[in-house]
């Protein structure tokens, strides 16, 4: 059994809550639906993140780039100016990626993901160095250069996987420069970076990182920010999430952030901002475990032992709006978000929500526990972060289905004794299989491929952290959390 004891009056040290930095969406088209819009603001509303990140924003359906007669570049703003002017209404910074290719100044037709994507380098390196100044010039007229000087520009999604990227490392890294120049043609004081790069293995992610910052170096480019994404997996799934997957150990995200973290340290660019700007327990948008109470615990566990190793860790995404491949095949399809399709929130959102309550006040934490002071209250959350067996994380997926997730994680019982001195009144709220989880809530009832409006107003109802009876000890089953509020 493990043992806390907490006192409502003690010393507190400030730190910086950089997991509620950044949210990410999966393309700039899919923020012009109004349910993407709703779901977009409650989580604004309940949780509050500072900047956004999406993919797509130079996409053919935004309508932003087209050529006259004569192939002189024109623009066009009224999808652009429809989604900014809503985040600007939301309270929310873009971490702006530059990508895809415009079709008409794409190098060949390789296109990626439902809504196809260009992934190619430009015909003709002005003409794209024209789209990012004009992109950048409207964005300082309609939101002011003050605004935009909060801002961050990404150059590209990805560019070191053959999938987002059909050039080579020197195209990149060309692509690069050209944009970079063009965004300090504009105002020195922009914010550019990149490589936004990822990896099936993430040693080579390092190595490219490396490499990038390299040729800034020797081209004496900026680099205002470092991008990359540590997802914890060896390989990851296809877009259907078929491929057997490896899962690395279960601190490896830990050791990820300590290896980029020091990567920059030992560069030219010491100074620079690191944004990591996708984040989940997996790269697949089809993979189960997205939907179960697993990513509560697992984001909870790195989140908070991460504290002060970079400036923010983006999660990806938001919602369940997300069409890479096409909509999902059920309400619980193994999406990304931290919300379904319908609005129902994951436990993946209470981990969030939980955060963003308890302020920026730390008192202790563990490999188990948080605690922080706000409003002269004390907040301690709890959890029995249980990874996957060993089976699983080699790739076995046999034990997972639709119906059927809990058995790939450990079976592992946690019983904690909380003492808190001096508090005259406590909350607790637990967060389980029969305390919040949408998942199990769907399940129980029918698992209904398209649940009628009644029958989504009862999981949205249901699907939210109970009350619980304050008394020790406390039990948490496998990947349950527990959150305590004293007065």
């Amino acid at each position: 059994m493990m043992k806390y004891h907490f006192d409502i009056n003690s010393d507190t040290k400030k730190f910086e809550p950089y997991y509620l930095k950044c949210i990410c969406a999966g393309r700039a088209h899919e923020g012009l639906r109004a349910n993407w819009q709703k779901q977009l603001r409650t989580v604004q509303d309940e949780i509050g993140f500072e900047y956004i990140r999406f993919h797509g924003i130079f996409n053919d359906e935004m309508a932003i780039y087209r050529e006259d007669e004569n192939g002189i570049p024109q623009f066009f703003w009224q999808y652009f100016d429809e989604l900014f002017d809503f985040l600007q209404e939301v309270k929310l910074k873009p971490i702006f990626e530059l990508s895809f290719m415009p079709k008409v100044i794409s190098t060949k037709p390789h296109t990626l993901f439902w809504w196809k994507g260009n992934a190619c380098p430009p015909t003709d390196y002005d003409k794209w160095a024209q789209l990012v100044k004009a992109t950048v010039i409207h964005c300082a007229e309609r939101y002011g250069a003050d605004s935009v000087l909060e801002w961050k520009w990404e150059v590209w999604n990805e560019p070191n996987l053959d999938s987002f990227w059909t050039g080579t490392q020197a195209e990149y890294f060309r692509l690069y420069e050209v944009t970079a120049r063009a965004i300090k043609g504009v105002d020195e004081r922009f914010a550019v970076g990149g490589p936004s790069s990822s990896g099936a293995d993430f040693r080579e992610d390092l190595h490219y990182l490396r490499a990038f910052m390299d040729f800034c170096s020797e081209k004496k480019l900026p680099v205002d920010f470092v991008s990359a994404h540590p997802y914890p997996t060896y390989w990851p799934l296809d877009m259907n999430g078929n491929e057997k997957m490896g899962y690395m150990r279960k601190s490896c995200n830990i050791e990820q952030l300590d290896l980029i973290k020091n990567v920059v340290a030992n560069s030219t660019y010491p100074n620079a901002e690191i944004h990591l700007t996708e984040y989940n327990t997996s790269p697949s948008p089809r993979d189960l475990i997205h939907d179960t109470l697993f990513p509560a615990a697992f984001l909870l566990y790195n989140l908070t032992q991460n504290i002060g190793k970079v400036d923010s860790l983006g999660f990806w995404t938001f919602t369940d709006i997300f069409e890479e491949n096409g909509p999902g095949e059920s309400q619980f399809h193994g999406g990304f978000g931290l919300m379904n399709v319908l609005g129902i929130r994951k436990p993946s959102y209470f981990a969030y929500q939980f955060l963003a309550d308890m302020g920026n006040e730390l008192v202790y934490k563990d490999e188990n526990c948080f605690v922080t002071k706000k409003d002269k209250k004390l907040h301690i959350l709890l959890w029995n972060y249980c990874y996957y067996t060993d089976e699983f994380a080699r790739g076995d997926r046999s034990g997972l289905s639709l119906h059927s997730r809990d058995d790939v994680f450990e079976n592992k019982e946690l019983k904690v004794n909380v003492s808190i001195a001096n508090a005259k009144a406590i909350k607790a709220y637990k967060l389980g299989r029969d305390n919040g989880s949408a998942l199990h809530n769907w399940l129980k009832m029918g698992a209904p491929e398209s649940p009628t409006k009644k029958q989504a107003f009862e999981l949205i109802s249901k699907s939210v952290p109970n009350e619980i009876e304050f008394t020790n000890p406390l039990t948490l089953l496998s990947n349950e959390v527990i959150y305590i509020i004293a007065e």
